[in-house]
């Protein structure tokens, strides 16, 4: 693979592993739907490898052949190292894959909301790379705020992970942002009364449901923006570097503390997020 390590901010065993998925994808037979990246893994993908998966999760209509494209890849069956499960591992990358089967594939508009990426990390033509498709970030961070519920709604690992992950969202990461679907979605699953600060207002309901394709490279540079908003450098932080953004984070709580009357929505029963300033980079 051409050495795409100064190149990205993504870990390089981890842009070879969606190489080797995007491969293994197109290859599957006619008919059988595409694989769909999802968990941690797509943390990893949205932030630039601020958060790392120890494994890529897919959910796909039928493991056993995705598992055999996998093996092309150079994958196998292995007690991995800290999984209580057995699972696929790639010896050379130190990183494994965990495919679900899914019973009950995912609803329409799931997969209308889902963003093929094409994995540019070799020179080619134009509309040959291979591509994966992850979840949308509207409904990742559905679920991350479902664990930030979970977590009592406190600052913490959970509360920086989705501050990243709204901030990458209005930076256009996943592609203009569906903000009516956002909304939607978090009353379908009951957090209604989550009011994220990005999504209020009269933006309207019909928005675009037309596919959404990026390539890394675009992915790259719309994280390069979000990263120098938040002066965050594009090499690893230093300690100073790290000092000043836990000093804006405390402002940043300090802030998102106020009472609804300042910026919320007028409910006093509403949970207002106001995910809005420099995060604290997160451990490890």
């Amino acid at each position: 693979m051409h050495d795409v390590t100064n190149r990205y901010h993504w870990r390089r065993n981890f842009l070879e592993a969606l190489r080797l998925l995007a491969q293994a994808s197109a290859r599957l037979p006619f008919g059988v739907p595409d694989l769909v990246l999802y968990g941690d893994a797509t943390v990893e993908l949205y932030t630039g490898s601020l958060w790392s998966a120890a494994s890529l999760d897919v959910m796909c209509a039928n493991a056993r052949q995705l598992t055999a494209e996998l093996f092309v890849g150079g994958f196998r069956w292995s007690d991995r190292p800290g999984h209580v499960a057995r699972g696929l591992w790639h010896a050379d990358l130190q990183i494994g894959v965990d495919i679900i089967e899914a019973v009950d594939p995912p609803s329409a508009a799931e997969q209308v909301n889902c963003l093929r990426v094409a994995v540019d990390l070799e020179p080619s033509e134009p509309g040959h790379d291979p591509c994966l498709k992850a979840i949308g970030i509207e409904d990742l961070i559905v679920q991350q705020v479902r664990d930030w519920v979970g977590h009592g709604g406190a600052h913490g690992e959970a509360s920086t992970r989705l501050s990243a992950l709204v901030g990458l969202a209005r930076e256009g990461v996943c592609g203009p942002l569906r903000k009516g679907y956002l909304r939607r979605s978090l009353a379908r699953v009951g957090h209604e009364d989550v009011a994220i600060d990005m999504i209020r207002g009269d933006e309207g309901w019909a928005q675009s449901v037309a596919p959404r394709t990026l390539s890394l490279t675009e992915m790259h540079a719309r994280i390069d923006v979000w990263r120098d908003r938040n002066g965050l450098s594009p090499a690893p932080l230093n300690a100073g570097e790290q000092g000043r953004l836990r000093h804006a984070n405390r402002r940043a709580r300090v802030r998102n503390n106020a009472p609804s009357g300042k910026g919320g929505t007028g409910s006093s029963s509403a949970k207002i997020l106001l995910f809005d300033a420099a995060i604290s980079i997160p451990p490890g």
